[in-house]
């Protein structure tokens, strides 16, 4: 006989006692009324076309590749989202709605599938109706949920959702709450939602709404990630909300009606920069928030906006527009685990770590589910979650520029923005490869700008810069920053850290002359040579590079003593130019 996991016979159990509960499987013999495995229906369809209103349907794993019609009260129990699947590709669903994969002309309780769109190529309803809805633990793939205005209520939990081009979940009606879904919207087609309603109320919480594609590439924002409409109270919390224009929209057409936005998470992490992040045109309340790398942050054109306790950093243009900042609001670094951008793996953690000004530091009269005062950010509040905050090392320092006159280097760098920053220790040697230890410690310093003497007699020196933390983490250091005495007097660096042009040498020259170069990474290299007047005299080169430091010889042989110009670009692996320089040449005969 056929085994389900105990969270389906729990869920078996506690059906309304006069209920029947069939069975679909692929092994049954698909004798009605299917009410054991042994009997059971080959197809979900069958099954439906004997029940009454309240019965349950369970499915065993496997693909059936049907668009199913409800037309009953039911119950329906998949046994995985992994390998119990309804593929309605192909499928033409009932007239009018021939493109949707389960059209519910009754209340529908759903849990446990896959659910595939009659159209995967171009999306289409994985779900539609106007009856009461709940959708748990399912998968909808390259799909839509859609309700329409008779709905009295749709619940959502537990849901994974991907691909599809337009709104992922597009509820009218009266009631929805969205709880614990993720969303992820591939930012290569024109329009996209994540969450479209238009209710009398709504609750969205602890959700992943993300708008992004895999690769290098990142696409501007577009779209809405959660958008709400002509709601009577709206409760939109504990989200982590990336990658549209707007990233949260609240609009009412009735004034007096009100929403709270709290503890959630927008950003542009996954897209170009765009904004706003969070729009409104209506009273509205907007707390512990977390406004982090964006274009706009808040924007308000209408209604009453109340707010404070939230937290604003690393936005590039206007941090609000009609938002009055409060003394409460914070601008930090949040410190979150882990913010990179994953390329296409969801692998962030916007955990706060311990020394985040972000701990403690939301509205006093909200409290974290521990009972302390909220944090701010989509972990803190009421409907956050308790976890032990911790104490990472701090980041690599980055933002480096060096330079060196005669023999004084210049080295500088931005400051970490962690707020348990302490020093920096810098590492020096004469040999590139050498290790980060005690032994190699040439200075400990608070500031960001280094200089330092080279000896004669030195021709090569590298650095590295290690950040410490106020507990003596010690985070990675930086990669070598390197300077090497050309036979010009010069020092170059010898890594493959930057673009530039050295000085010819011998300069003067007669008639030969080397011109040094370098490349961060792997590009077209062109150099050529002008005369005083701007006439191209001859090309140097014209060949793919790899990085690193090379010289090029210029034989100046049957041209007249005089001012040349040798100019150089370099042209990145995807056809863009990185850098353009010029020098002077003097060829002297």
């Amino acid at each position: 006989m056929k085994k389900f996991p105990i969270i389906f016979l729990f869920l078996l159990l506690t059906q309304v006692a006069t209920s029947t509960i069939r069975y679909v499987s692929k092994t049954g013999s698909s004798t009605p009324p299917y009410t054991s495995w042994e009997t059971a229906s080959d197809s979900i369809q069958k099954c439906i076309n004997v029940c009454v209103n309240g019965d349950t349907i369970v499915v065993a794993n496997g693909r059936y590749n049907e668009a199913l019609v409800v037309n009953v009260d039911l119950t329906l129990i998949g046994s995985s989202m992994d390998s119990c699947i309804i593929d309605g590709t192909g499928q033409t669903g009932q007239w009018p709605y021939t493109d949707i994969t389960i059209n519910a002309n009754s209340d529908l309780k759903i849990s446990g599938f896959q659910i595939i769109s009659t159209n995967p190529a171009i999306g289409g309803s994985c779900i539609f109706t106007g009856n009461r809805l709940e959708v748990l633990n399912c998968r909808i793939t390259r799909g839509q949920i859609t309700t329409y205005a008779s709905t009295p209520y749709a619940m959502l939990k537990n849901l994974i959702m991907d691909k599809y081009d337009i709104s992922s979940i597009s509820v009218d009606g009266r009631v929805l709450e969205v709880d614990n879904c993720v969303i992820i919207k591939d930012m290569d087609y024109s329009s996209k939602v994540g969450i479209d309603s238009d209710v009398d109320s709504a609750k969205i919480v602890n959700n992943i709404i993300i708008g992004t594609r895999g690769g290098s590439s990142l696409p501007h924002a577009q779209g809405r990630g959660i958008s709400i409409e002509i709601l009577r109270k709206a409760y939109i919390a504990n989200n982590i909300v990336s990658g549209f224009n707007p990233n949260i929209s609240a609009t009412y057409a009735n004034s007096g009606y009100f929403c709270i936005i709290s503890n959630n998470l927008t950003s542009y992490l996954f897209t170009e920069h765009y904004g706003p992040s969070i729009w409104t045109v209506s009273d509205i309340k907007i707390y512990n928030n977390i406004i982090y790398k964006v274009t706009n942050g808040i924007r308000s054109d209408g209604g009453d906006v109340f707010g404070g306790y939230n937290l604003f950093w690393g936005n590039t243009r206007d941090t609000v527009k009609g938002y009055k900042i409060k003394e409460t609001d914070v601008f930090a670094d949040p410190m979150f685990v882990n913010d990179k951008r994953p390329d296409g793996n969801l692998d962030f953690d916007f955990h706060l770590q311990k020394y985040s000004p972000a701990i403690d530091a939301g509205d006093p009269t909200v409290l974290d589910v521990d009972g302390t005062r909220s944090d701010i950010g989509p972990y803190g509040g009421p409907y956050g979650e308790e976890y032990t905050y911790q104490d990472l090392a701090p980041r690599k320092p980055y933002g480096i520029l060096s330079a060196i006159n005669e023999r004084e280097v210049t080295i500088k760098w931005i400051r970490n923005s962690e707020a348990d920053t302490s020093h920096y220790v810098i590492y020096r040697d004469t040999v590139s490869t050498f290790p980060i230890d005690s032994n190699h410690i040439y200075r400990i310093q608070k500031d960001t700008l280094f200089r330092d003497t080279i000896s004669e007699g030195i021709n090569k020196v590298y650095y590295r810069i290690q950040c410490v933390d106020k507990q003596g983490n010690k985070g990675d250091a930086s990669d070598v920053i390197s300077f090497v005495l050309s036979d010009a007097g010069e020092y170059k660096s010898e890594g493959n850290y930057d673009y530039h042009l050295y000085q010819n040498y011998p300069n003067p020259f007669n008639p030969i002359t080397k011109i040094g170069y370098q490349l961060k990474g792997r590009g077209r290299v062109k150099i050529m040579i002008y005369d005083i007047k701007g006439e191209l005299i001859r090309q140097v080169l014209n060949e793919e590079k790899e990085g690193g430091y090379y010289e090029a010889e210029f034989d100046g042989s049957g041209l007249s003593s005089g001012i040349y110009l040798c100019r150089i670009e370099i042209i990145n692996e995807r056809g863009i130019p990185v850098y353009m320089n010029m020098r002077k040449m003097s060829l002297v005969k």
